[in-house]
Order: C-alpha cells, then structure tokens, then sequence
C-alpha cells in the first residue's frame, strides 16, 4: 500500500523527474532536434513551394509527437505497481507530469518554428511582402489560433489520461482516442468556424462583379472570420472545459493509485 502524504514538497517532484529522466530526456532530445531541423529547413529551402512542401508535413508530425509524448511513460512496460509506491503525492504527480509535458515538450516541439516563423517574417525583401504576411496573419483572429492550441493539449491529455487510468491495452487505447479527440476538436474547430468564413469572404469577393485581388480576398475573409468568430469562441470554451475535466479525471486516477 502507498504511503499517504499530507504535505507538498518540491524535493518529490524532483525525485519523480529522476525516476524518469531515462526515457523523457531521450525523448526531449529527439523532439527538440526533429524541431530544429525542420525549422533550418523552413528559413533555408528558398523556394517557397518546396519549403511549405516539406514544412507543412513537419508541422503535423510535430503535433502528433506533441499529442502522443505521454506514451514516453510507457516505455518501461506497466511500472504503474511500482508508480504506486513512489513517495510522492497525486497532486505531486500530476504536477510533474503536467509541468513536462505541457511545458517541455511544448516547447521542445513549437519554440524553435515560431522563432522560425518570425524569423521569415522579419526577413521579408520588400515592405510590401512584409504588409501582406501581417495582414494573412490578422485574418485569423486570435480566439481562433488558441483554440486550435487548446485542441491540440486537450487531444494530448487524453492520451495521458489512458496512459494513467486503462487497465487493458492502455497505448492502443491512448493513440487510437486521443486521435479521435484530435480530429473531432479540429473537425469542430476549422469546419464550422474558417470553412463557413472562407466561403462567405469569397462570395462577397464574387459579388464584387471583378476578380478581387489577394489584399481585397484576405480583408474580406478576415471580416468574415470576425462575423463566425462565435464558432471558434464556442470551440474555445468546449476546449477549456474538456482539458479541465481530463485534468480532474487525470488527478482522480492518480489519487486512486495511491490509496
């Protein structure tokens, strides 16, 4: 039976990070340099159609090891009976496992793209280029980006939540949910709030009775995006709430495990 423990103490944090620290840190370094690589590439392939060509599958593969990094404590095999006698407290577990692989990995798999991304857009030959990038990039609204963050730590909390809690099967169980999750927020997401956007901001290019050019499609799309923000604010709010409950369903098994 585990050890029941009243107070907090960082010093177990610590000691559950060293129990660890031979499959996180491979998997921290693998994560970081597939990031980099793919982030050189984007600043240094000249043609624009070969970098996103190659980019945009990184990106994606990125988000799916982001999605599936709790696996990593799988690896050595169902050490859950010996995870019950560590000496450390749920809270204290779910602390660390959040702090790594919310955090960490996090940023092991998206800081080094986004200075990437600012990079490019900082190194834009002509003004004009440089104005239209800042105005594609104002035509997704700020809800929307977060919820498209959110979907995607929602997605991989459910991963951990079946890492933690499934007593059969739990990695089948943990990549074949958490890629549902994953396709129905995103579904859920991008369908019903940019799709309808697009289209409407198209249509009233259309209407214009002349072709429109990209600055007058890009303006009227953001206008639209802004009209169907309720999609994306109603994705976002569904997001919060889901990653809250894993996180309470997560920290409930955790709490089981010590008992």
């Amino acid at each position: 039976m585990a050890t029941q423990i009243s107070n907090f103490s960082w010093h177990r944090v610590a000691q559950l990070y060293q129990y660890n620290a031979p499959w996180i840190r491979k998997q921290t370094i693998i994560y970081f340099l597939f990031s980099l690589v793919t982030s050189l590439l984007y600043l240094l392939i000249p043609s624009e159609t070969i970098r996103m060509g190659i980019y945009s599958p990184c990106r994606t593969i990125l988000m799916f090891m982001f999605i599936w990094a709790p696996i990593v404590f799988t690896k050595g095999g169902d050490t859950r009976i010996v995870d019950r006698l560590l000496p450390a407290s749920a809270f204290e577990k779910l602390l660390f496992y959040m702090t790594y692989l919310i955090i960490v990995v996090g940023l092991a798999c998206y800081l080094c793209p986004w200075i990437a991304e600012t990079i490019s857009m900082g190194l834009c030959h002509s003004e004009i280029n440089g104005i239209e990038m800042l105005q594609n990039k104002r035509a997704v609204p700020l809800v929307f980006e977060w919820s498209t963050y959110l979907s995607t730590i929602a997605a991989m909390l459910t991963c951990f939540y079946f890492v933690v809690a499934a007593t059969r099967n739990r990695v089948v169980k943990a990549y074949l949910i958490s890629i549902c999750v994953s396709i129905f927020l995103s579904t859920l997401n991008t369908f019903y709030g940019v799709k309808e956007a697009i289209i409407a901001g198209y249509k009233e290019a259309a209407s214009q009775g002349s072709p429109a050019g990209e600055t007058e499609i890009s303006e009227m799309v953001s206008s639209a995006l802004n009209d169907h923000m309720h999609f994306s604010i109603f994705a976002l709010a569904l997001n919060v709430v889901f990653i809250i409950l894993l996180i309470w369903l997560s920290y409930r098994s955790l709490y089981r495990s010590n008992l």
